[in-house]
């Protein structure tokens, strides 16, 4: 009896260990189904339970994958005068990642609210300016516009994603890029109907920071000088570089004539002995005091310009220049005025959006302080499966999707791309 009742103690314990390991088998721990992270021809969504809704979540490392062979999907084409060296993308995939292969891959997953989607590329070029204003900026290539007085340079990384909807031509587009969403955590979304693009959200991105209406009207804002900081929806707070952003709460009428500024730079003040015309850094003196026309001097408040300009520190015999202007204001405000001409004053003035955004996007790039040289680009898109808005793709787990993307490298009219790809999702079962 005592042996039966101990044989049947034995047979209970090693039950149980044989349950509790079947239920592992059934409940991976991670949180998600198992992937065998292998390439695909379509792209397939796994489905978890625990949210994976960070870059360093680590289904991404698991997850099976496609590669995307994109190709040219538009070249060639410029923008309206004024606007100079915003073409970066002009010869498609001869310019993107410097002739590089961009190495596109996509990988997605969906729980019981959201689809996840995520995409890495190449890219070694980064930057955040979108139409900066520069003062007799550098000539582009393949235009012939003047460069005399203000005009719109520079661009910013684009990426788009366009899904058809059934029984519409209209396309629902997710659109991120380095300028004016990244910072947010979040992307535009759009409808593409007839080539042309409306934002179907009521939360705004950006304005633009102009003083008229052409496209050589200059800038109508500059920097205030206070720390500019935001906070995104889990409460962290962001610094954003004013170098390449200026947001709405912290901007102010920009001060002093641009134009008499370049005189008392290169003639009154005589900076171009040291720093060469129009800040170029090609000193006409002896001693080189380096190039101006650089972002890096608008990362200074007006008052912290003027003080280091003024102060001892100044290289060679600047702050000796600076004495002869340095007791009439008006000619002070006007030189400030050219330098921050020749470094690029934000072309777009940011307007925080509510954090209801319908489509969330996590990145990896440093808005704070933005790097010149990037190796790859990760961005996560997060979107409700239903949105409840007739504009948006509704997506079913029993149902295929047929998307495409678009890329662009300092550019928002010439792009690479691939078409007819699609997306299914896996079941949740084991």
């Amino acid at each position: 009896m005592i042996k039966m009742k101990y044989f049947t103690l034995i047979f209970l314990i090693l039950l149980a260990i044989f349950s509790s390991c079947e239920s592992e088998k059934r409940i991976p721990p991670k949180g998600y189904l198992p992937n065998s992270g292998a390439a695909t021809e379509q792209l397939e969504a796994a489905y978890f339970w625990i949210p994976q809704d960070k870059l360093s979540s680590p289904y991404w490392k698991d997850a099976d994958f496609v590669e995307v062979e994109v190709t040219n999907q538009s070249t060639g084409n410029l923008y309206d005068d004024g606007f100079l060296n915003m073409t970066g993308t002009y010869n498609g995939l001869d310019d993107f990642n410097k002739g590089r292969n961009p190495k596109v891959v996509i990988k997605a997953g969906y729980d019981e609210e959201n689809i996840y989607i995520l995409v890495e590329w190449s890219d070694t070029t980064l930057n955040a300016s979108f139409k900066s204003w520069l003062w007799d900026g550098p000539e582009d290539d393949f235009k012939s516009d003047t460069t005399s007085g203000w005009t719109s340079q520079r661009n910013q990384d684009n990426l788009l994603f366009l899904f058809e909807k059934e029984g519409s031509s209209d396309l629902d587009v997710w659109k991120w890029n380095v300028a004016t969403t990244a910072p947010f955590d979040q992307a535009m979304n759009l409808t593409l109907s007839s080539n042309e693009f409306t934002n179907d959200s009521e939360s705004e991105f950006f304005q633009r920071n102009i003083s008229g209406i052409t496209s050589r009207s200059g800038p109508a804002y500059e920097w205030n000088g206070e720390r500019q900081e935001i906070t995104l929806e889990n409460g962290t707070k962001r610094l954003l570089d004013p170098s390449y952003y200026l947001l709405d709460d912290y901007k102010m009428d920009l001060i002093g004539d641009v134009n008499s500024g370049d005189n008392v730079f290169n003639n009154i003040a005589d900076c171009r002995y040291c720093h060469g015309p129009n800040g170029n850094g090609i000193a006409d003196g002896f001693t080189d005091g380096g190039s101006l026309n650089k972002v890096f001097t608008n990362k200074y408040s007006r008052e912290g310009l003027v003080e280091f300009i003024g102060s001892t520190t100044h290289e060679g015999r600047g702050s000796q220049y600076w004495g002869r202007i340095k007791n009439n204001p008006e000619q002070v405000d006007d030189l400030v005025a050219f330098l921050r001409g020749i470094a690029g004053v934000p072309g777009n003035i940011l307007l925080t959006p509510d954090n209801s955004a319908e489509v969330k996007a996590v990145s990896n790039v440093t808005v704070g302080g933005i790097e010149t040289e990037n190796s790859v680009y990760k961005v996560l898109f997060i979107r409700k499966l239903n949105t409840g808005k007739s504009s948006d793709v509704v997506f079913s787990p029993d149902q295929t999707y047929k998307f495409s993307i678009r890329l662009s490298d300092n550019d928002e009219i010439n792009f690479i791309g691939a078409t007819n790809l699609e997306l299914t999702f896996n079941s949740k079962e084991l």
